[in-house]
């Protein structure tokens, strides 16, 4: 025979790895709850309808605009000594993402809050449960004078008198008439209502006046307004809001736009206006220091007689080329005098004359000439005639007359000579001095040129974009183009349905957050994985609650309701019979629980008689002194009973009763209640009771106390072979687990198994509902 508390063991152990959640039990568990549900989902349906016919629905309002970059000044404007281009704030680059964060600024939509008081909110009755909005159809106009912030929010109501006096009405107050235009202080602070052109349709109508605080407006629709880009290389941009009141948000988005476009031409403007002063006050400080380089320039070339630096440099190459070349002439026409001088100084030299090649003096080459002419015939002579000979006196006083003449000529040009030699080298070391200067004058003017041309064009450049910049201050047009007004987009089709959506959720997850709050107080257990995971104890089997007419659902099987039940039980014999030891002779099942109230009773006396009615002589004896119930299910006496047997009032045949209607069941009350009926358990008379019973009855059966009050549980697991502890569905509290778990881990209770009861809706623990398979 297969030992079925094993298998269950491993059947537990495999759920306890199992952690998956499973919906079937969630949902049988809250099935039962169906009419809370259905009541929830009629509330919130009606509530959803309500909402879609009396709110107005909120609309998306959307412009595009493109924020065009002027910036088109090409690189090559900028010169090579600094870049101008930063000077230029007017026509600067415009960055998409800072100019949709001043977009956003406070100052500019605070500019449309003020200029629509997008604070005030104006209504009039229209119906029961509906206020119809004068946007831009007031007949009148708060208008606040003087107020401390933060202004708390509040509505006035304007009772409209005639076409120049109204009464300010509320719950509290009366506070009489005023005049239209008058100033009237509060507790928010002085205030005024001017009327419009339209007071007179509205006589006698009553106004309400909704006043927030500015500021919290103006940060509400800081929060509300939506600016993207369309692609991020890209200049064009969305603005969008979303209002219920359509014509509100176009006037919104579209004159945020105008303020923003007057914002940026005042911008550019201001700009431009520092920019010209800056220019002009820069273009007055160049001119002097232009004028004053100039004449710097103009002193240094007239105190140092300079015209072109380089053209005067080649005159003086060519004055010092010149001078040179008359200097080394000079030098040369010197040294033949100087030869011929040194000739005529030597006494008796009648040799050949010195050459004149390069003298210049024609007298003196002449008187060299003729002295070469009287040196050769004096020679032709002195080869016929000797030297004395009276023919040489006149030829040799012709050379002495001539070498006298030569020698006075010669002192008289050497000495012209040396004073001309002399000026020349005078003349050379002032020009070498000059040549020298040459290039400290260069670099002295170049600076003062290079310092002249950069202020020339920065004065220039500077004129330029004054030019540039007057032009575009003239202009006044702004850089933004309005791609789209502000217009409507289409209503999602899912927006419509979203109160309904909420609906659905909110009547749905009402009741079960009620119920789930419900079971988290009540803290009881609800399904079969919830005990078999806690405890370790295998569930053997499960019984549904029904309303029965008779505790012993045996007595009335012709009633389909019964079905179920009895085909549990039947189960759960089968299931017995399969946990009791192999070629058993007898079987003790002990039948306790946690708490009163879990359906011991009723267990104990419905398996005891379907294990009669398989021909088993079955005994089932009233453990429970303190609510005895099982002798009240069969009808039969109380007395004499268990306790009377342990006191020696009574015998076992006087304590045993038999049951008329199931022949092999056989009853043993509880009898009068003692007070050591705990210590009696253990005394041999109540052994040898239970010996006796084994001996007779093929089923023992044993109905005790709650074993976690009553300690007679554990007293009488010793004599018992199977124990069957009761879980109630909805009513064992999870805080017991502990409990069950420490008495299947230390083996108080022999083979224990768990009888989860009660379980509602005609499902089983894991939700399955049981099938109405009867014959009818």
């Amino acid at each position: 025979m297969i030992d079925l508390s094993i298998a269950n063991n491993k059947y537990s152990q495999t759920n306890n790895n199992n952690d998956v959640i499973k919906l079937r039990p969630l949902l049988a568990r809250y099935s039962n709850y169906w009419p809370l549900f259905a009541f929830s989902f009629a509330i919130a349906l009606v509530c959803a309808l309500i909402y879609h016919k009396y709110v107005q629905p909120t609309y998306e309002i959307m412009a595009t605009l493109e924020i065009q970059d002027v910036s088109d000044n090409p690189p090559a404007e900028k010169t090579s000594l600094v870049d101008f281009q930063q000077l230029d704030q007017v026509n600067a680059p415009k960055v998409v993402e800072n100019e949709m964060e001043i977009l956003k600024s406070n100052q500019v939509i605070k500019q449309v809050v003020d200029h629509f008081q997008l604070w005030a909110d104006y209504k009039i009755k229209n119906g029961i449960m509906k206020d119809r909005e004068l946007y831009d159809m007031s007949p009148i106009k708060i208008n606040l004078l003087n107020y401390t912030a933060p202004i708390i929010p509040q509505k006035l109501k304007f009772k409209i008198i005639d076409a120049d006096t109204y009464i300010v009405t509320s719950a509290k107050n009366n506070s009489g008439k005023h005049h239209f235009g008058e100033v009237v202080t509060d507790k928010t602070g002085s205030w005024s209502i001017t009327a419009n052109n339209n007071i007179n349709r509205y006589v006698d109508s009553v106004v309400e006046v909704g006043i927030n605080d500015p500021e919290a407006t103006i940060l509400n629709y800081q929060n509300s307004l939506k600016i993207e880009a369309q692609q991020k290389p890209a200049t064009v941009i969305n603005i969008s809001v979303n209002d219920n009141n359509v014509k509100r948000g176009e006037d919104f988005i579209n004159y945020l736009v105008y303020f923003y476009r007057q914002a940026e031409v005042s911008e550019k403007n201001r700009a431009a206006k520092n920019t010209l002063q800056f220019i002009d006050n820069r273009l007055d400080s160049l001119s002097g220091q232009l004028n004053n380089a100039e004449s710097k320039i103009e002193g240094y070339r007239s105190q140092n007689e300079l015209t072109d630096v380089n053209a005067q440099s080649q005159i003086y190459l060519q004055q010092m080329q010149l001078n040179g070349e008359k200097l080394n002439d000079i030098n040369i026409q010197l040294n033949i005098i100087n030869k011929i001088e040194d000739y005529l100084n030597q006494p008796g030299n009648n040799g050949s004359v010195p050459s004149t090649l390069g003298i210049t003096d024609q007298h003196l080459v002449d008187l060299v000439q003729k002295l070469s002419d009287a040196q050769l015939e004096r020679g032709k002579l002195l080869a016929t005639l000797p030297e004395k000979n009276p023919a040489f006196e006149p030829l040799n006083n012709e050379i002495a007359g001539l070498k006298v003449a030569i020698k006075e000529n010669i002192k008289n040009i050497k000495a012209s000579m040396l004073t001309t030699r002399q000026s020349l080298q005078g003349f050379k070391s002032s020009v070498q001095s000059s040549i020298k200067n040459v290039p400290v004058q260069e670099h002295q003017l170049a600076g003062m040129g290079r310092q002249q041309s950069n202020k020339s064009a920065l004065y220039n450049y500077l004129l330029q974009q004054r030019e540039q910049i007057a032009l575009t201050y003239a202009s006044s047009a702004s850089n933004v183009r309005l791609v789209d007004a502000a217009h409507i987009l289409p209503l999602k089709a899912s927006k419509k349905y979203i109160p309904f959506g909420i609906a659905f959720l909110f009547g749905l997850l009402f009741p079960a957050g009620f119920i789930y709050g419900k079971d988290l107080v009540k803290n009881a257990v609800h399904s079969r994985k919830e005990i078999e995971q806690n405890t370790g104890v295998p569930v053997l089997s499960e019984f549904s609650f029904l309303e029965l007419a008779s505790p012993i659902i045996f007595n009335n099987k012709n009633n389909k309701d019964n079905f179920i039940l009895i085909e549990q039980f039947r189960h759960l014999r089968s299931r017995l019979t399969l946990l009791n030891p192999s070629d058993p002779k007898y079987a003790v099942t002990l039948i306790t629980s946690s708490a009163a109230n879990e359906g011991k009773s009723f267990i104990s006396s419905n398996l005891a008689v379907a294990l009669a009615n398989t021909s088993k002589k079955t005994v089932l004896i009233e453990m429970d002194i303190y609510k005895p119930n099982i002798s009240k299910i069969f009808g039969l006496s109380g007395t004499p009973g268990l306790t009377d047997y342990l006191k020696g009032k009574a015998d076992i045949k006087n304590i045993v009763q038999n049951c008329e209607k199931y022949p092999n069941l056989s009853i043993i009350a509880s009898g009068e209640f003692i007070d050591d009926f705990s210590e009696l358990l253990d005394q041999e008379l109540f052994r040898n009771l239970v010996e006796k019973l084994k001996a007779d009855y093929d089923q023992v059966l044993f109905d005790t106390p709650p074993v976690h009050s009553i300690n007679d549980a554990i007293t009488l697991a010793k004599y018992c072979d199977i124990t069957l502890y009761l879980v109630r569905y909805n009513h064992t509290s999870k805080t017991l687990f502990p409990f069950i778990q420490k008495l299947h881990e230390e083996e108080l209770l022999p083979k224990m198994n768990i009888i989860f009861n009660g379980l509602t809706g005609g499902r089983d623990s894991e939700g399955y509902r049981y099938e109405n398979y009867y014959r009818n």
